[in-house]
């Protein structure tokens, strides 16, 4: 069964998919209290993830023909990376901190690049702010890095996770379209 077909499904038993959107906003305000349980589990999961990906390099170096240094070279970086994400996930909470970061404050340049390039069209305005918002955002990570660490990364997913919530709950308590 696809997973298309499983959330049509869910969606189309109004309570279930209430039920799933409160466990989903409860879950989500408990991991709000603990952002950096939430965080390193993140890092933790994903660097098995990637361990597991590295093995399926390696297996395709010994099983396929073609690409064998390719394989071989990623598979073995996948597992380096996976397994010092597992072995020090607060470590890699820390670098995927200042990634980020980084990465906000070089997207809020970009965008004010585009905003005062675009001064005079429609929309000017909002672009200009959207760039201000991904710089201070970006400015504020990494001026408190790293006790940002800490927290940044497990209160993002567990504010996604509050608003996935709402948004299921509220399509949950929408009146049906008859057909």
């Amino acid at each position: 069964m696809s997973a298309d077909v499983s959330m049509n499904k869910v969606m189309g038993n109004s309570w279930l998919a209430a039920i799933l959107a409160v466990l989903e906003l409860v879950l989500g305000f408990v991991m709000l209290s603990f952002p950096m349980l939430l965080g390193a589990a993140a890092v933790w999961v994903a660097g098995v993830a990637l361990v597991l990906i590295g093995l399926v390099h390696l297996w395709h170096v010994i099983t396929r023909a073609g690409q064998r240094l390719w394989s071989l070279v990623s598979g073995v970086v996948y597992i380096v990376v996976g397994a010092a994400m597992v072995l020090l996930p607060l470590a890699s909470l820390s670098i995927i901190t200042m990634v980020l970061g980084v990465s906000l404050l070089a997207g809020g340049i970009l965008r004010l690049m585009v905003a005062i390039g675009m001064r005079n069209e429609q929309g000017s305005a909002w672009r200009f702010f959207n760039a201000l918002v991904s710089l201070i955002l970006g400015g504020m990570v990494i001026w408190s890095w790293p006790s940002s660490s800490l927290w940044l990364v497990g209160t993002i997913i567990a504010v996604e996770m509050i608003f996935s919530g709402w948004a299921l709950l509220f399509l949950s308590l929408a009146p049906k379209q008859s057909a």
